[in-house]
């Protein structure tokens, strides 16, 4: 028996969907009007109305975005189709004749510059399967989402992610989602983003709990770099650094100065610590969007937080640079002073229980601690309303020994989920390896899911004097203030 499309009524119109493993789904669905033309590094606009049923059942448009040439990885986490009419989401829902279902919006990672909330990487419907309504977003990435030119409009593309979450605020009962029931989650890019988030005004009320994946605090920018940065963007289009000269520069041409601009940022002899926060593409604060940085902001927030971080963050980064397996000793000890990562720093990574000893671990473990770690920690300590953290230490055997938990590795246990990783070839076999644990990724699936429901993890909150954290690996525990040494080594060097 051919089962019939499900159909929804939103705002602005119907949509059908599609019955799909166990769940109902419906891709495409627009929040806001495209950004292009006269809406082009402007504010989101409204969506118009539509007549009839929109079919929802395949994908739509992803954010027109550059690719990192031979990423083995490029159809598991970015879009099948980019376009102009990018401004939307993706949902999953158990039934649309129910109601009062949990709701967990997924922002992507990327570096704000590559993915889709649509992606293989981020289906949902583990996630439906569980009782959840799902939904993924995208927002517009790279130059057109995060280009700062001080002038009153800033964090475009935090400002799709607002827009985005008050849809959801608007439209989610319609396909079973209680609009007070929200946790909002998202890993790389993306948990930057719920940091970013907690601190902005405007995203107040829209979501009552959060979870920050392999974020950092520290990423967003301030006016003045900011500027830098822009600068340089209209220095290498050929152009005047104003909102109207990006507005009517080809989309083709700032799309291929993108990477090539991340790739200059890197160079940490130009930008110095900066560099090591990843991507140039960042929020920035100090402005009417976002008056406080992330760790100043954290005081004030009343939103529950569960953030974590993986013990290697830095080696896939390391590997894009050609420095795994070994980085040669003057580039490591440069890249140490760079940081900050003094010498009691480096005698927590040798003399505490990690152990480390060759300069790629050491640098390694500094550009993890620097950039994700224990600024994630700071933010935490930061903050009143409760905390759960996490460490992810399963290591993939792709990697050498020492280095394999490494960033992004997660999303698939998280999304209980290992299959569709699989699925991408060679390179997803080899990254979870034949012994990858299924029971873990059903654990660490089970952990997140209980919080969105309740706010309980199964692991204490994090305090000052506990410091409680949930490692994640082969077999899981639980460790009081795991970053002791290297924490107050670190917090020595600030």
């Amino acid at each position: 028996m051919v089962q019939a499309q499900p159909t929804v009524k939103t705002e602005s119109g119907l949509v059908s969907g599609v019955h799909d493993r166990g769940a109902i789904r419906f891709r495409g669905i627009p929040y806001a009007s495209s950004p292009f033309g006269a809406n082009r590094f402007q504010p989101p606009a409204p969506v118009a109305a539509w007549d009839g049923v929109r079919d929802a059942s395949d994908y739509g448009d992803g954010v027109p975005q550059a690719r990192f040439d031979g990423d083995p990885f490029d159809a598991y986490f970015n879009p099948l189709k980019q376009g102009a009419d990018c401004l939307n989401v993706d949902i999953w829902t158990p039934d649309v004749a129910t109601s009062g279902l949990p709701v967990m919006v997924w922002i992507h990672g990327g570096g704000f510059m590559t993915g889709t909330g649509s992606a293989p990487a981020h289906d949902g419907f583990t996630f439906a399967r569980d009782g959840f309504v799902h939904v993924g977003i995208n927002y517009r990435l790279g130059i057109d989402g995060f280009t700062f030119f001080d002038d009153g409009i800033e964090n475009l593309g935090l400002l799709d992610q607002i827009a985005a979450l008050e849809w959801v605020q608007r439209n989610i009962a319609a396909f079973g989602g209680d609009p007070s029931r929200v946790t909002v989650f998202g890993q790389s890019g993306g948990a930057v983003a719920v940091m970013d988030l907690l601190a902005m005004p405007g995203a107040r009320n829209l979501f009552s709990r959060s979870i920050a994946m392999s974020g950092s605090p520290v990423a967003a920018a301030t006016p003045e770099s900011a500027l830098r940065v822009t600068a340089r963007l209209a220095e290498r289009l050929g152009i005047e650094p104003t909102r109207e000269a990006f507005a009517a520069a080809p989309l083709a041409r700032t799309i291929a100065e993108t990477i090539p601009m991340a790739m200059e940022f890197l160079d940490f002899s130009r930008t110095g610590a900066e560099a090591f926060t990843v991507s140039p593409y960042r929020a920035v604060h100090g402005t009417a969007s976002m008056p406080l940085s992330p760790l100043a902001a954290a005081a004030g927030s009343t939103v529950p937080l569960m953030t974590g971080t993986l013990r290697n963050e830095a080696t896939g980064f390391l590997t894009a640079l050609g420095m795994i397996p070994d980085v040669p000793e003057p580039i490591a000890q440069l890249m140490l002073k760079v940081m900050g990562a003094d010498g009691a720093v480096e005698r927590a990574y040798r003399d505490g229980p990690r152990r480390l000893f060759t300069p790629v671990a050491l640098v390694e473990a500094a550009w993890t601690d620097w950039a994700f770690r224990m600024p994630t920690l700071e933010l935490v300590e930061a903050r009143t309303a409760p905390s759960h953290v996490y460490e992810f230490h399963w290591e993939s055997p792709s990697f050498p020994p020492g280095l394999g938990a490494n960033h992004a590795l997660e999303v698939p246990f998280m999304r209980d989920d290992l299959a569709t990783m699989r699925a991408v070839g060679p390179a997803g076999e080899a990254l979870l390896g034949p012994d990858a644990p299924a029971q873990l990724a059903h654990r660490m699936h089970v952990a997140f899911t209980d919080y969105a429901r309740s706010g309980d993890p199964g692991w204490p909150a994090y305090s000052r004097t506990e410091r409680s954290t949930y490692v994640f690996d082969a077999v899981d525990t639980l460790a009081n203030d795991p970053a002791a040494m290297e924490r107050q080594a670190w917090k020595e060097t600030s």
